[in-house]
């Protein structure tokens, strides 16, 4: 390394740090990525902290081994593996590795990119028409074009604006490889979670299902939404853009609107399946006819937008566990009788019709999940089932012994289905908790489980149960902290407000039951203050939730705050 010449530092992470450096002998400016230098102190304090410097080595090594992996996707990328490739200006050309005294990889150099980062710029307060964002995604897809179609495919996993510079032509490029792994057709999952929370697709947090290329889309639509908006995902909840700007060309913020929903959609299969898909979407918007197309409808589509986004949210939990339904996603199995019957469903507008094209469904694959969900999906769009929907969808479970087939040969689907199946219940069924309370019982009873999936089972059996214990005021504190954390995740508050709901209202109606059974009063009060909370994001919009919902929300929190406050009173 002592060829060149450091002239600055151009940013650091946990285990590496960027300088601009210059090589004395031609005068080259390039860009060089190294591991961090961490001091082992002295002789003495070595001998103390031999065990932390223990670690120090090996997170070192495992360093060193990421950052030689990422020298070598940057060197794939600028040689190519099927022949030359031109160099694309979306990403940093490779100059070479360094070693140290040992022969050990330190780092590597490539081209140095003159800009602001895209998140320096957003911060600054830089807006961007849909005009502008559509072309930025177009650029995002022609960069990551470039690795899927390595061989094999390369999937780049953390995009977002701080991995994004732009250049003072406007041009993006994409830095920072060191989350990109290879796709392996025969893999059913990551190995690692990798990826920024907001901007990384849901299939990166749960280790349920591999990343491929539609992994990306949802980074390149989560990276336009904060272009779009000015605020990170996380803030808005990936909401419709008409929320947020849609008084300004309201057809082409629908067509965009349209398009990010999809990009940011939590199945991998409801995505668009390659970034040659979604390039063909984008260079719609940018086309007059398109606009003067979507103009006319534009309010029409609005609405079709934010109900469908509110189901997709609402079913949230149950896709990020139902691996089959990517698995036969209509996307990789094509348009077969499954698939064209669920879409027959869908469109019609007759419960009975409805019911019927369901029932076919189901017949030709019982076990598979997607009918079952996409008929519960159906139900909940108005955030209420009557005693007739409810008698629908069990004649489709129950139809010739259908949803025991999935049990019996898929129980983790099983037991996702049952756990949204119970989620809807509790929230919209005007019935009574009987069913809800029957649903989560089955989740309960299927093998093979997921943590997350027993603990909210376990807390639903306690509060929907006929006996008052102690451990009842500890399982609304269980569901209150794992409906908020799926709140904040997806964007839809409708199982978190339910529940803090009802965990308010018993609190207004019964504390006197719950000083009886030994309740721990720290606890009680965790709860009504965990209500609070969520009334407090829900009102900021932070999480989406019907007004009836909300205000019923508003009334069961004041009624416990009431009840504690006159409790405590002299």
């Amino acid at each position: 390394m002592d060829q060149y010449e450091i002239l600055r530092e151009l940013g650091r992470g946990g285990t590496s740090v960027v300088y601009l450096v210059s090589e004395k002998e031609t005068g080259r400016i390039y860009a060089m990525k190294v591991l961090r230098k961490k001091s082992s102190g002295s002789p003495q304090e070595q001998s103390q902290k031999s065990g932390e410097l223990s670690k120090i080595s090996e997170d070192l090594l495992q360093a060193s081994d990421q950052l030689l992996a990422e020298a070598t996707v940057l060197k794939a990328l600028s040689v190519g593996q099927t022949g030359p490739h031109p160099p694309h200006p979306g990403i940093p050309a490779y100059g070479a590795g360094i070693c140290g005294e040992n022969g050990a990889f330190e780092g590597f150099l490539m081209e140095y990119v003159e800009g602001l980062s895209l998140q320096q710029m957003l911060a600054d307060g830089t807006t961007y028409s849909v005009r502008e964002s559509a072309e930025a995604g177009l650029q995002l897809c022609a960069i990551m074009k470039r690795l899927h179609r390595m061989e094999p495919p390369m999937i780049y996993r953390d995009l977002k604006p701080a991995n994004i510079l732009v250049r003072p032509t406007g041009e993006f490029v994409v830095v920072d490889y060191g989350a990109v792994r290879k796709f392996k057709s025969d893999a059913g999952k990551d190995t690692h979670r990798l990826g920024t929370e907001g901007y990384a697709a849901p299939e990166q947090y749960g280790g349920w299902e591999q990343s491929d290329e539609r992994t990306d889309i949802y980074g390149i639509g989560a990276v336009l939404h904060h272009m779009l908006t000015g605020r990170p995902p996380l803030e808005t909840g990936l909401r419709p853009l008409e929320e947020f700007i849609g008084a300004r060309l309201p057809g082409e913020y629908s067509e965009m609107s349209k398009i990010l929903l999809r990009c940011c959609s939590v199945a991998p299969s409801a995505r668009y399946s390659s970034c040659a898909e979604l390039e063909k979407a984008l260079k719609a918007v940018l086309t007059t006819r398109g606009r003067e197309a979507a103009a006319g409808k534009s309010q029409e589509i609005r609405n079709k937008i934010w109900k469908r986004f509110t189901i997709l949210c609402y079913a949230a939990a149950a896709l990020l566990t139902c691996a089959a339904i990517l698995a036969f996603s209509s996307a990789e199995a094509g348009r077969t009788e499954y698939h064209i019957l669920i879409e027959e469903a869908v469109k019609s507008q007759d419960l009975d019709e409805k019911t019927e094209a369901y029932r076919r469904a189901v017949r030709t694959r019982p076990e598979e999940p997607e009918a079952y969900l996409q008929f519960l999906r159906d139900l909940v769009e108005d955030c209420r089932i009557t005693n007739e929907e409810r008698e629908a969808l069990d004649s489709v479970m129950y139809a010739e012994g259908s949803i025991n087939r999935m049990r019996e040969r898929r129980p983790g689907d099983y037991a996702g289905f049952q756990m949204e199946l119970g989620k809807a219940m509790f929230c919209c069924y005007e019935g009574g908790t009987e069913p809800a309370r029957t649903a989560f019982g089955n989740v309960m009873q299927t093998a093979g489980l997921w943590i997350r999936g027993r603990e909210c089972a376990e807390a639903m059996e306690e509060v929907l149960g006929g006996t008052w214990t102690g451990q009842r005021i500890t399982a609304w504190r269980v569901l209150e902290r794992i409906s908020a954390r799926e709140a904040a995740g997806s964007g839809n508050g409708i199982f978190a407000a339910s529940v803090c709901k009802a965990a308010a209202g018993e609190i207004a109606l019964y504390e006197d039951r719950y000083e009886a059974a030994g309740a721990d009063p720290e606890t009680v009060k965790e709860v009504m203050e965990s209500a609070e909370d969520f009334l407090a994001e829900a009102e900021r919009g932070r999480a989406y939730v019907p007004e009836k919902l909300l205000e019923e929300l508003r009334a069961a929190v004041k009624s416990a705050a009431g009840r504690s406050s006159s409790q405590g009173e002299p």
